[in-house]
Order: C-alpha cells, then structure tokens, then sequence
C-alpha cells in the first residue's frame, strides 16, 4: 500500500470529525449534570442531619442554616450553559453553576467555588513570582549567604487532639500564628500560599494539617519539625492540653512545576462524605461559627505581587475611579497595608501584636447585620418567610445578569427545560420601573 493511500485511510473525514466532536460534546454535559446532581445529594443530607440534630435541641439558628443550606443544594437551584464565549481567547465552553449561593461551609457547591476562586488567585501570584538568587541569613552556618530560592510543597500536621472540632481548629489557628510569625519562617520563606484541611479519624479525632506552596531556601527537615513542634506544643499547652506526642509532623519536598501544585494546595476543606462522620453536637457546633478564621491565605512576596497586579488592572482600567487621583506605588501601598505583620516575630500573642491605630479603626466599623441576627430578632418562620422571597429574587437576578453577560450561550436547567425569557423579561421591567420610581 503506497503512502498516499495510507494518509487517506487514516484522515478523518468532516462527518467523523463532527460526530466525534458532539460525543466529546455530549460526555461533557452529561459528567456535569452528574458532578451537580452529587453537590445537590450531598447538600441535602447534610442538611437533613442539620436539621434533624437542631429540631432535638431547638435551636433556631442551625434550622435557619439547615433550610439556607437546603435551598443551594435544591436541583432548581442549579443550572447548565452551552456556548459561553471566553473573553481572553474567544474559545466557546460549556459549565454548570447555582444560582442562589449560601456561602457556607457545610455546602458542597459554595466550598468548590470558593476552592475555584483560590486557585485562580493562587495561579496568577505562582505565574507572576519568579525565585531569586539573594543572600539570607543562613542558620545551618550561622551566617549570610547568597543562595537560589526556590519552589516547595510543605504539609504540616497536627498529632491528635481528643477535642471537638472547633476546638481543634483553634488549636492549629493558634499554632499556625505562632509558625508564621517566627524569624526562621519569615528568612526562610519569603512567599507562602496556605490553606487548611482535615479529615476525621476512626478514633473521631480530626486528622489537621495544612498545605503551604511556598518560595524557599534549602532547610533540613529536622529543623522545619522542630520549629513546627514548638510552636504546636505551645498552643497545646495553652489551650490547657497536654503534649504526649514525640513531635508534629513537617513534609517538606522540593516542587519542579508549581502550577501542578497548585489544585493540591486549594483542594477543599474536607470531603464531602466527611460530614456524615461528624458527631451531632459538633455538627451544630460547626454550623454555629459565625465567622471562620481564614483557611487560605496568600502572604509574601506573593502579596506584593497580587497587589501590583490588582493596582495595575486598576490603574489601566479607565472605568475605575478608585485610581484617579493616586498613584500605582500609593495603590499597591493600599493593598499591602491590609493584615500587615511585618512587625510581629517569634509569635507574640494576638492582643500585644495589634497596634491601637488599628484597633480602634477596627471597632469603628459598623458590623452588617447577618440572616443570624434576623433569626435572633425576629424568629425563624418569619425570617423564613423573607429567606424564600430573597431566594427567588436572587435566582432571577442571577439569571438575568448570566444572559447579559452570555448573550449567545443557551441556558437550561438539569432536566434540560430551558429558561422561560418572557417571565423573565417580565422580570425585568418590573425591577426597571421599580428603580425608576427611587428618587435620586
């Protein structure tokens, strides 16, 4: 068989080539529908164990989460989109998202976008950072010397706590706090993406560790441990636990391509399955956090760098009036001013580390009234009452601003029942006429 006639058994026609496309095409859609129809399922057991717990003990809050809760994870919550137009390389795609959004951590969909969302944050400081050859002060020879830096992947881990949930995540804030802030650390890694995960052992204990993608020099592992060590034995004592383990565990392995790493650093808090593993009374408990502690963070050199870069795109966006008047250093000034801890080593305690200027701009702040404080004011069927009307309204919105911003995608449910666009358009007089009649 001559060459010519091989090339042509092995060329594709368009037919084929199409077919293959819309198979392609197909899986696609059929893999979302499945990963949304799971987020839905998770959502809605661990909601019924939320409720069921909250109903024994009567507490009205955890209710109010159970049903916020209840109404992300609902099939109607979420929908599928064909054709959306990437922006930057004019490519279509295909996704599915929710409409509504609680925001909590016990939900499986708005823990994913929040571990999408760091991983785009996380991207753009790694692609943007490049390691140096500078000198440090090196503690292996007692002295300066110039050295390369370079990419590490770092897990710490905490040795067993027999103590609720919440407890042990005080424990490992307060440990982490005290590791960040010692000299070593801030020589030794001057560019640190962290976040926090666990898992729930046999025993019921929580398995705490955390991922550092970090910019380093070499440092023996002996001495990462003993660092972490004395820092965890000392938030151990502190919340009046006893030490009883040989020391805290430290990985610390060199990383060739740290965008790689980027998706095992920002994963997620914990699986989805692990909620079900969880007692009752710590199921409540976790519901009742009103304010978690920060489970990612960026620190570093990687600061610097995201706060140019957001003071550039500000600066060259010609809609933004925030840049108007200050210049692009006075801009990244701002946005490195925020949690700056330059001046905290060897892990002072929280209260001596705050400056006064800082406290009191802090306790001038008026605090936001949240859907808690509603409850605690009003009840939980009357805030029921208001939650389901937010929700429909916020679904509709969503959806309007999706079709503003999609114009050419086609949208569905995952049943596959497209929009209704005439109740939307509806829609969407009434709010126009509405905003007319608010005097300016």
């Amino acid at each position: 068989m001559s060459n010519n006639q091989q090339l042509y058994k092995t060329k594709k026609l368009p037919e084929q080539m199409l077919a293959e496309f819309d198979t392609a095409a197909r899986l696609k859609k059929l893999k979302a529908i499945s990963v949304a129809d799971y987020r839905s399922e998770r959502g809605e057991v661990v909601a019924a164990l939320l409720e069921k717990y909250a109903t024994l003990h009567n507490n009205e809050l955890c209710m109010g989460y159970a049903e916020r809760l209840r109404a992300c994870a609902d099939r109607n919550n979420f929908y599928l989109g064909e054709d959306f137009v990437d922006k930057k390389t004019g490519e279509l795609f295909s996704g599915f998202g929710t409409l509504f959004g609680c925001g909590l951590k016990l939900c499986q969909s708005c823990t994913a976008r929040s571990a999408a969302r760091n991983r785009a944050i996380a991207l753009r400081a790694v692609k943007n950072t490049e390691p140096q050859n500078r000198e440090h002060y090196c503690y292996i020879t007692d002295g300066y010397i110039v050295e390369q830096e370079r990419y590490r992947f770092v897990t710490l881990t905490m040795p067993e706590i027999f103590a609720s949930f919440k407890t042990t995540l005080k424990i490992q804030k307060r440990a982490w706090d005290l590791f960040r802030k010692l000299k070593i650390v801030k020589n030794y890694f001057p560019a640190i993406i962290k976040s926090i995960e666990f898992t729930v052992r046999k025993n019921k204990t929580y398995h705490d560790h955390i991922h550092l993608l970090a910019i380093s020099f070499f440092l023996p592992d002996e001495l990462l441990k003993q660092a972490w060590t004395d820092c965890v034995r000392t938030a151990f004592e502190e919340f009046g636990i006893q030490f009883v383990a040989k020391q805290a565990n430290a990985n610390y392995k060199l990383v060739r391509n740290p965008t790689d790493m980027v998706k095992e650093v920002c994963k997620y808090i914990t699986k989805t399955t692990t909620w079900d593993e969880i007692p009752p009374e710590q199921l409540i408990e976790i519901a009742e956090i009103e304010r978690w502690d920060r489970l990612f963070e960026v620190s570093g050199r990687f600061r610097q760098t995201l706060a140019r870069l957001k003071a550039e795109d500000a600066a060259a966006d010609p809609s933004s009036s925030s840049n108007k008047k200050t210049t692009l250093k006075d801009n990244v000034a701002r946005e490195l001013n925020y949690f700056n801890t330059d001046g905290i080593s060897d892990g002072e305690l929280p209260e001596t580390s705050e400056s006064s200027e800082n406290s009191e701009e802090i306790s001038k702040k008026p605090r936001r009234e949240n859907w808690r404080d509603t409850i605690r004011r009003d009840g939980l069927e009357k805030y029921l009452e208001k939650f389901y009307r937010q929700v429909e309204f916020a679904q509709k919105i969503r959806k309007l601003r999706l079709i503003l911003k999609y114009p050419d995608a086609k949208f569905t449910d995952l049943d596959g029942r497209a929009w209704d666009l005439a109740e939307l358009e509806k829609f969407a007089l009434q709010i126009r006429l509405a905003a007319d009649e608010i005097p300016h």
